[in-house]
């Protein structure tokens, strides 16, 4: 089974993700971890470390990250997980929401396209 973990700033963002994802991809298991544990705009070290750890127990797991520190938690929480775990774990590199900030900041700074 392959488990899909999404990591975000905003618990929104993943929500929504996750919503359109399950409408794709109904048998797959999507986790989300996304702001602080207080509710506000953020990354939870903690929380990605034990979805991580409890994921990879149920078999493969795909981290997709969006921005700065949830890439940062989710590649400290890989070196701190257990050697047998880790060849079940993949920290996938790739676009999911750079490309909006990139556009809305360049708009923001009057960019036209």
């Amino acid at each position: 089974m392959v488990n899909i973990l999404l990591l975000s700033h905003s618990l929104k963002l993943v929500q929504g993700l996750k919503e359109i994802l399950g409408q794709m991809a109904c048998h797959v298991n999507i986790e989300i971890s996304g702001g602080t544990f207080d509710g506000g705009i953020g990354s939870n070290f903690e929380e990605i470390m034990q979805k991580m750890n409890d994921l990879s127990d149920k078999g493969e797991l795909v981290v997709i990250f969006d921005i700065g520190s949830s890439m940062l938690n989710a590649l400290t929480a890989y070196e701190m997980i257990d050697d047998e775990k880790k060849d079940k774990i993949v920290i996938a590199d790739v676009p999911m929401v750079e490309s909006a900030v990139q556009v809305a900041v360049m708009a923001e700074a009057g960019q036209s396209f």
